[in-house]
């Protein structure tokens, strides 16, 4: 009778461990993804953006996450952007009404 409950207090702990070194990777992968989305609005078009919402693909079609977001000051102003974190790289780019390139400027 201790040996089942034994069992299934070492598999509940082994869960939260595993989950938590996932959940690191997933918050650091989640982190510079942002980072490289925002620097690369920024750099191109000349806007802030801030990120409230993330979804990884399925590990198995790609290594990606779309982040959703908007335009600093003005929620309405939606983004979203599809991020290959592996190597980094943007793959889609929306952007509202409006938002150009910066020229390029030499």
């Amino acid at each position: 009778m201790r040996k089942p409950f034994f069992l299934f207090v070492i598999l509940i702990i082994s869960s939260f461990l595993l989950g938590a070194c996932t959940s690191e990777e997933e918050k650091a992968i989640v982190s510079s993804a942002e980072k490289f989305a925002a620097d690369y609005v920024l750099e191109k078009y000349g806007v802030t953006v801030r990120f409230t919402e993330y979804r990884f693909s399925p590990p198995d079609l790609s290594k990606s996450l779309g982040l959703h977001g908007y335009i600093e000051g003005d929620k309405k102003k939606k983004v979203f952007v599809f991020v290959n974190y592996d190597p980094l790289s943007i793959e889609t780019l929306s952007l509202p009404e409006g938002i150009s390139k910066k020229p390029n400027l030499k």
